[in-house]
């Protein structure tokens, strides 16, 4: 039993001694990680910026018009995506229809809500993939089957 006590100690005392030859010492490391684990991490990836249709453009100025109208309301935590259907998501959408994702977190790290929003050429905002199929319809743009 004794032995055992010893091998744990040796192991313990190992970790240590690489610890300091890497220039730590285990009250530093510790903190070091808690220090570490503090920094911000990245939920969403950043979005690259992409060749977008004169259509998409024209939608994005009328989206962000309507918004500087309206005021600014968004918290600054709260990060704004736009997408087209140049996006491997919103590949359904059709020219000069554009996305917007709005990540808002909560109080607890690491999670959050999406909300999507959908912007026709004219800048009127849908709530839901539905609303824009329903739209569609309505504008015989498309036919969905019962």
């Amino acid at each position: 039993m004794e032995k055992g006590h010893t091998k744990q100690k040796s192991m313990a005392s190992s970790s240590t001694v690489m610890k300091a030859e890497n220039g730590q010492s285990s009250s530093s490391s510790s903190s070091s990680s808690k220090k570490r684990g503090r920094q911000a991490t990245t939920i969403l990836a950043p979005h690259q910026p992409k060749e977008r249709s004169p259509l998409t453009i024209a939608t994005l100025r009328l989206v962000r018009e309507k918004a500087e109208k309206r005021g600014k309301r968004t918290s600054l935590a709260v990060s704004v995506r736009h997408f087209d259907n140049t996006d491997i998501n919103y590949d359904w959408l059709l020219p000069g229809w554009v996305a917007e994702e709005r990540y808002v977190p909560s109080g607890r790290k690491g999670l959050g809500r999406i909300y999507k929003y959908y912007y026709d050429p004219t800048g009127h905002m849908y709530y839901s993939k539905r609303e824009v199929l329903f739209a569609w319809k309505k504008m015989n743009i498309i036919c969905l089957d019962p």
